[in-house]
């Protein structure tokens, strides 16, 4: 199917909940709203996708936020939200419930196979007087209730961007919010428009749909959001990006993709991405490659993944920075953290030559410096005007590398940089696996890692 329109209304036929999901949802929060007010006397109202109508078909989630007065103590509001959160849960006779932390504690699991979370927040008037994150997402609802005009565009650029990995605003997928992805549509009116005004944003590209600031205030504002690669200014607090999860990738990802669906409109751009992985296929396209590859697992931290994840790329990003200022060529390196844990790094090769050559001073440098040079070194040559000497090694190998580096113990893990979670983890031991022995890896995060330039 090539024609866009077409393409469009056949994607929309899947995703766009019916008239008896809707009510049923309705209908559900409605149980929950009563028996919060009457048992609790307190107000409570629907958030999320659901309450803006931008929700997926299929897509059963409650977000019911518990209203406490600004005046409450933030120990109070924490142990009777909690309190409320496991009554509700009790009384609708779920046991599938647990407690999750955001800035504060939450209550969340499944009701009648309604996916439900129970959080408390302050009632506040205005978006300055927030007292906690929780409490500006009411102003986001208003503000996209107010301004949205084709919720149907939001659920079809939802479910595009979860078709090719990119929805989510979690720190594990680093991709767009559902939020954002309603404030986009805000902006550009269609998910056709979306698309396109994408192909022309530039790095730090800014999206202002409040006018909050003049377009020469835009350097100010790329200092201030440094490293964020699109800066979407919350139409409700101008002082935040909603777009600051996002990842490099994940931006590049999507305005890649969207350039191909422009190019030639395909069903299978919204269609849910094939889990199957064929690991003998790119066992056998690694070997053809050529390259070398060495995974490092241990055992899994027992922390959240928005804490795991973070933490694994800054030690996946210093271990190989390292690997570079010992002479070995790193082509790729990414992080696993489901049915095992660990990182892979793709090398050019995983040996280096046992000997690596230093360049010194030149002769017309001061002769103290060449003389300091020739001190530490047994064997020296002239290249050209400079001075050079022949040394060993420390790592020939990245075995060799990694044993060096991390069998040691947890404080002097940290102290070097790698993160706290890692480090005991590392501590208690780990693994080295080279290629072609990852065959034996089970976690489909390694495998998907492996296989995106197939």
């Amino acid at each position: 199917m090539g024609n866009m329109q077409q393409v469009l209304d056949a994607a929309l036929e899947n995703i766009k909940p019916s008239q008896e999901e809707i009510t049923e949802s309705n209908e559900m929060f409605r149980k929950i709203q009563a028996f919060i007010r009457d048992e609790f006397s307190l107000e409570s109202d629907l958030m999320g996708s659901m309450a803006k109508n931008t929700f997926l078909a299929g897509d059963k989630d409650l977000d019911i936020f518990v209203f406490f007065p600004p005046e409450t103590k933030r120990e109070i509001l924490e142990k009777k939200g909690l309190r409320i959160g496991k009554a509700v849960f009790q009384k609708f006779r779920s046991k599938d419930y647990v407690i999750s932390y955001a800035e504060h504690p939450y209550t969340k699991g499944v009701i009648k196979g309604f996916r439900v979370e129970i959080v408390p927040a302050y009632k506040v008037q205005r978006a300055e007087l927030l007292q906690s994150a929780v409490d500006r997402t009411p102003f986001h609802k208003a503000f996209v209730i107010e301004r949205l005009k084709n919720p149907d565009d939001v659920r079809l650029l939802k479910k595009f961007l979860k078709a090719n990995g990119c929805y989510g605003s979690d720190l594990k997928t680093e991709g767009f919010s559902g939020y954002l992805c309603e404030l986009l549509l805000i902006k550009y009116s269609t998910f056709e428009e979306t698309l396109k005004a994408s192909q022309l944003w530039h790095y730090q590209e800014v999206l202002d749909v409040n006018n909050h600031f003049s377009k020469h205030e835009y350097s100010r504002l790329r200092k201030k959001f440094e490293n964020q690669p699109l800066i979407f200014l919350d139409p409700t607090d101008k002082n935040r990006n909603v777009a600051a999860v996002l990842s490099h990738e994940k931006l590049a990802k999507f305005i890649f993709v969207a350039r191909r669906f422009l190019q030639k409109p395909r069903d299978s751009y919204f269609a849910r991405p094939n889990e199957e992985i064929n690991t003998k296929q790119l066992v056998a396209h690694q070997k053809e490659k050529g390259t070398a590859l060495i995974l490092l697992t241990f055992k899994k931290p027992d922390v959240i993944d928005d804490i795991l994840y973070p933490q694994l790329r800054r030690f996946s990003g210093g271990i190989t920075k390292l690997m570079k200022s010992e002479g070995f060529v790193i082509l790729d390196s990414w992080e696993f953290a489901d049915t095992e844990c660990g990182i892979a790094v793709e090398l050019l090769s995983e040996r280096l030559p046992k000997y690596l050559d230093v360049r010194g001073p030149s002769v017309f440098n001061p002769p103290e410096h060449q003389d300091r040079f020739v001190s530490k070194y047994k064997k020296i040559w002239l290249e050209g005007t400079y001075l050079t000497a022949e040394t060993e090694r420390e790592h020939v190998d990245a075995d060799g590398f990694f044993r060096s580096h991390l069998a040691k113990s947890a404080k002097k893990l940290h102290d070097s940089g790698v993160p706290s979670t890692i480090a005991e983890s590392l501590q208690k031991g780990f693994k080295i696996i080279n290629f072609p022995k990852v065959s034996k890896i089970k976690s489909k995060e390694f495998w998907k890692g492996l296989g995106k330039d197939n």
